[in-house]
């Protein structure tokens, strides 16, 4: 993503159809920046309520102010989109400059042309839903594609080609790598994945994962398990420890899960902490969740980590 481009040749001053263009990149998966402008003072030549559609190439459509104006705000929508929060951006003649991260909410720009009136517009990222792939027909795997749905998250269900059959929504997993493939880069990057099939074809799942991808992978397996996982891929599939590092095992915070639906709450409690602590400013240091506490005589001690994929009769 640039941060400094220069004005792009695709750029345009009207948008004949908000409501059907924004539908429309929808549909592609295409992350784009919506900037209002929601105050002004005269003399500009903005008016309150116009609008403009920065994408993230930089090329922009609609008109937000003159040139310098369209500039800073091109520059702070692509901010916005790098960080993934809205922000609200003052321009005012002589201002102080704010420092510029991906994580303000709120940012004073100075206007650097001969104009002495002021903006304000407002930046409001729109991203395409984080697609989880969920690998296997287990129980928990089950479990975590129905509450990572009631999330708002896209789900995949990859299982074995020879599984698919009576699973309508089912992805086929020798189709995974072309599918994935043939996402948008912005798609692919907003991409969460968890390998619970329970040894029946973790490797297969995993490579195909790690080619065609760049984020985590996560395994639900015990330690010796994913050793055994990564140890294969490395001798097989070629593979170094950069791709193996990628491979996060055991997936799921501590929590003491037991059951399917536990052990999905886990995981993806432990997806949101990763989204969170990415999006995180510079600065911030994110919440961790309360240690577990110490178990007075006579309650059953909380689930090791190391000992969840044995709980759940993981191989």
């Amino acid at each position: 993503m640039t941060l400094d481009p220069q004005r792009p040749t695709g750029d345009t001053e009207f948008i004949p159809d908000l409501p059907e263009r924004l539908a429309g990149l929808a549909r592609e998966g295409a992350a784009v920046v919506v900037a209002t402008v929601v105050s002004r003072r005269a003399p500009v030549s903005a008016q309150v309520g116009d609008k403009a559609l920065i994408h993230a190439d930089g090329r922009m459509e609609g008109f937000v102010g003159g040139a310098c104006s369209r500039e800073i705000v091109r520059r702070q929508a692509l901010l916005a989109l790098q960080g993934g929060q809205a922000r609200l951006v003052r321009i005012v003649p002589g201002a102080a400059p704010d420092a510029e991260h991906a994580f303000a909410e709120r940012v004073t720009v100075p206007m650097n042309c001969a104009s002495e009136g002021e903006s304000e517009v407002f930046l409001e990222p729109l991203l395409p839903p984080r697609l989880l792939i969920v690998v296997g027909r287990t129980p928990v795997a089950r479990a975590i594609a129905a509450h990572a749905g009631l999330m708002g998250d896209r789900v995949w269900r990859v299982l074995d080609d020879d599984e698919v059959p009576g699973e309508p929504d089912a992805v086929p997993l020798g189709t995974l790598t072309a599918r994935l493939s043939a996402l948008p880069a912005a798609q692919r990057a907003r991409v969460r994945s968890v390998v619970a099939s329970q040894g029946h074809y973790d490797e297969t799942a995993i490579e195909a994962l790690l080619r065609a991808q760049p984020n985590p992978v996560g395994l639900l397996a015990s330690p010796k398990r994913a050793a055994n996982v990564r140890e294969t891929l490395a001798m097989l599939s070629g593979f170094g420890e950069a791709d193996l590092g990628r491979i996060r095992a055991p997936v799921g915070l501590n929590v003491g899960a037991r059951t399917p639906h536990e052990v999905a709450l886990s995981v993806l409690a432990e997806l949101v902490q990763l989204d969170r602590q990415a999006s995180a400013p510079p600065t911030a240091v994110p919440e961790q969740l309360p240690a577990a506490p110490v178990p007075t005589p006579g309650e059953p001690s909380p689930v090791p980590p190391t000992l969840l994929a044995q709980v759940m009769d993981l191989p």
